[in-house]
């Protein structure tokens, strides 16, 4: 299969042969490209530039998983999610993800987690953004305490503890529908189960 994907990747390439900048927002490029096919046809592509992002499963002792729900104004209400945030660009390098998933975790949770696995990485929408997110698997959480960062200025969330097979449950009523958490929520799943639990 690997194979076959690397001849697809050669035959189906498309190479930018111009690109025009359209707005530059507090953290997202917004860009349209016009683009060359293997057979000398064009086209243009409508282009999110995003620096990446995190998303964490925090995992407690109780086997509940840690989701926060904030409104989210695209959406038109209130999503319940796993924690989750873009990456801090300075001066054009992009901050490490799991640091950023450390703050994150603890931003958003008010936790710190003693053990923060990387379980996969994927492409949040790759027909038109280039965010790519990164996913941790938190475990051996313990409240922040004192000095605990907070959440950002424009943020306000509120922390709900899930038994991962309710958030299983949770997704697969639709209450839970964004993506990320979706992902997250069942690949820690098929961890677990796997694992006899």
């Amino acid at each position: 299969m690997l194979e076959d994907l690397r001849r697809a990747d050669a035959a189906l390439e498309e190479k930018v042969a111009d690109r025009q900048l359209l707005h530059t927002g507090r953290y997202m490029v917004f860009e349209e490209d016009r683009i060359v096919r293997g057979d000398g046809s064009e086209s243009t592509r409508d282009i999110v530039v995003h620096p990446g992002a995190v998303v964490i499963a925090p995992l407690d002792a109780q086997d509940r998983l840690l989701l926060v729900a904030q409104y989210r104004v695209p959406c038109g209400g209130v999503m319940l999610e796993l924690p989750a945030g873009t990456l801090e660009v300075e001066d054009g390098t992009s901050e490490d993800p799991i640091s950023a998933a450390h703050r994150e975790l603890e931003e958003e949770t008010g936790y710190r987690a003693g053990s923060m696995e990387r379980m996969c990485g994927f492409w949040s929408a790759p027909g038109f953004s280039t965010e790519y997110l990164t996913l941790y698997l938190a475990t051996d959480l313990r409240a922040a305490g004192d000095g605990r960062l907070s959440p950002d200025a424009d943020e306000d969330l509120r922390l709900f503890k899930l038994h991962w097979r309710d958030a299983v449950e949770a997704v697969e009523r639709g209450v839970i529908e964004d993506s990320k958490s979706i992902t997250g929520i069942l690949l820690v799943a098929h961890r677990l189960e796997a694992a006899g639990g």
